[in-house]
């Protein structure tokens, strides 16, 4: 025990040999993060001792058979989360200590109980109409961790929220669970409609007579949208809001006279052709 006493000297806890312990049996596990660790415990490698243990004589020549097989670092127990390096006297940060993994404590091999599985059924619906989208989907995952990409993407809807009662992790088997999702307004862009007032394919004027015409044109969300006009082949109007022009009836004879519209996102109306005569 001379060498084990060496150790705890350098650790400053030779005062502290006589303090009974006993780990916790309530959670068995591999890694270091998963037990309650009593203070002043020691970890050689893989192995974890109690100052109890390590300090009765019946068990010198494990303690003695550890520390001569070891490689690596002895890492000592204070008080609370707080860890010594053995060699070095400093400290260990606790997160490093958590993840080593004990494979022996107190001289008996360590069980790692079987993790229970959890399962949750998702079901998608409409949150307006309670209609299902697509098929249940389950996913299964050890009770506890947390469940991800459990809210799928589905085409035409944007997910809104899932069951309150849901924690997001796996609790239990067959966990039903509502996912929520809202159908999307989608507006899909349409050519322009146009209105035309005021005059008729092949209608017949005299000359100099008044004549106007009205030309209104909207899109899908009845904004008003760019107008065109045209007369033979002369532009005479290309504005962003309802036109009403005076006919030319000054020219005895035929005219063409094209009206057409375009939207904000350069989609193109049907062109509209009219031809009169001034008579």
């Amino acid at each position: 025990m001379s060498k084990l006493k060496k150790i705890l000297v350098c650790s400053m806890m030779v005062a502290m040999l006589s303090i009974p312990a006993t780990l916790s049996r309530q959670v068995m596990a591999i890694e270091v993060s998963k037990y309650s660790v009593p203070d002043f415990s020691i970890m050689i490698g893989n192995r974890l001792y109690t100052l109890e243990y390590a300090n009765d004589k019946k068990n010198e020549s494990e303690i003695t058979k550890a520390i001569a097989g070891n490689i690596g670092d002895i890492y000592i127990k204070t008080t609370g989360d707080n860890w010594v390096d053995n060699s070095t006297g400093g400290e260990v940060a606790v997160s490093i200590i958590n993840k080593l993994d004990v494979k022996l404590f107190n001289g008996v091999a360590v069980e790692t109980p079987s993790v229970k599985k959890g399962s949750i059924i998702f079901k998608s619906v409409d949150i307006d109409t309670n209609f299902q989208l697509g098929n249940l989907a389950y996913k299964i995952g050890d009770i506890g961790t947390v469940c991800e990409g459990y809210a799928s993407a589905i085409d035409g809807y944007t997910f809104v929220s899932a069951d309150a009662t849901f924690t997001g992790k796996f609790a239990s088997l067959d966990q039903p669970i509502t996912l929520n999702y809202k159908k999307q307004n989608i507006i899909v862009n349409v050519p322009p409609t146009t209105t035309v007032i005021g005059i008729t394919a092949n209608q017949m004027f005299n000359e100099s007579d008044e004549a106007y015409v009205l030309v209104q044109a909207v899109d899908e969300d009845k904004e008003t949208t760019k107008i065109r006009v045209s007369l033979d082949g002369v532009e005479i109007a290309n504005v962003n809001k309802t036109y009403m022009f005076q006919l030319n009836t000054r020219i005895v004879g035929g005219h063409v006279l094209k009206i057409n519209s375009i939207d904000k996102q350069g989609l193109v109306g049907e062109e509209q052709t009219f031809v009169y005569i001034v008579r």
